[in-house]
């Protein structure tokens, strides 16, 4: 394992909190174990080791070694950091196609198999390289979205909720969940729901449609949860 890997590994380990581990844990039901540091102390703990390293300025290889041993750590906040350092140190630095390339081989090696992480990284990266505008991203996402992996999946649609223009991608996102919500796992369906949840904000009568049109794939949560702000409103 790479030495910086190590480093930053253990760095977490003692920054931890067997508290904050415990109900991670229960929270996410024993899928994924944790350290008990929160995300606010891993980017500080980045930033720190990167004023002495100079992440940026390290041969790429190096780099990648370091995310990939992080991501193969068997704790989420391993995951995690693997994740922000992409955020902080490659999200528009190093080109978008290296990035896919390289979260694409973490869903493959089933280096990724909670929703915590999955979220995350949709967020902190992906949705970025879908505001850049790059459309080798969405092609990416599209393939993605076929995916039997269900991660993987669910990863294709779940950055399109924090884009910033999120009017501007209806007919992807329509693509996208009429495949979504017709598969059988709750986490794909979730998806669903929390997309149209941030797209009711714009256009509440796209949200109405999709339901109307998909009603027997549509659990009563996921209904529930895409028209939040919609009932919200009516109150």
């Amino acid at each position: 394992m790479n030495t910086l890997t190590i480093r930053i590994s253990d760095e977490i380990l003692e920054r931890s909190s067997p508290d904050k581990a415990d109900w991670w844990k229960r929270y996410l039901k024993g899928v994924i174990s944790f350290a008990g540091t929160g995300m606010p102390e891993i980017r500080a703990l980045l930033l720190e080791l990167n004023r002495e390293f100079c992440f940026e300025q390290l041969p790429l290889n190096r780099q990648v070694s370091i995310v990939y041993g992080l991501m193969r750590g068997q704790i989420a906040e391993d995951k995690l950091a693997a994740i922000l350092y992409m955020q902080l140190f490659w999200v528009g630095k190093q080109k978008n196609r290296l990035i896919m390339g390289l979260v694409s081989d973490w869903f493959d090696d089933r280096l990724i198999y909670d929703w915590n992480t999955c979220d995350w990284l949709s967020v902190k990266v992906l949705t970025p390289l879908v505001d850049s505008g790059d459309q080798e991203i969405i092609w990416a996402l599209k393939r993605w979205n076929r995916d039997p992996y269900l991660w993987k999946a669910r990863a294709s649609l779940v950055p399109f909720a924090q884009c910033q223009n999120i009017s501007s991608y209806a007919k992807i996102i329509r693509l996208l969940s009429d495949i979504l919500i017709r598969r059988e796992e709750r986490f794909a369906k979730s998806a669903v729901a929390w997309v149209l949840r941030e797209y009711s904000k714009v256009d509440e009568d796209f949200v109405l449609d999709f339901l109307s049109r998909h009603v027997k794939h549509t659990p009563t949560e996921v209904k529930r949860q895409a028209l939040k702000y919609y009932r919200q409103k009516r109150k």
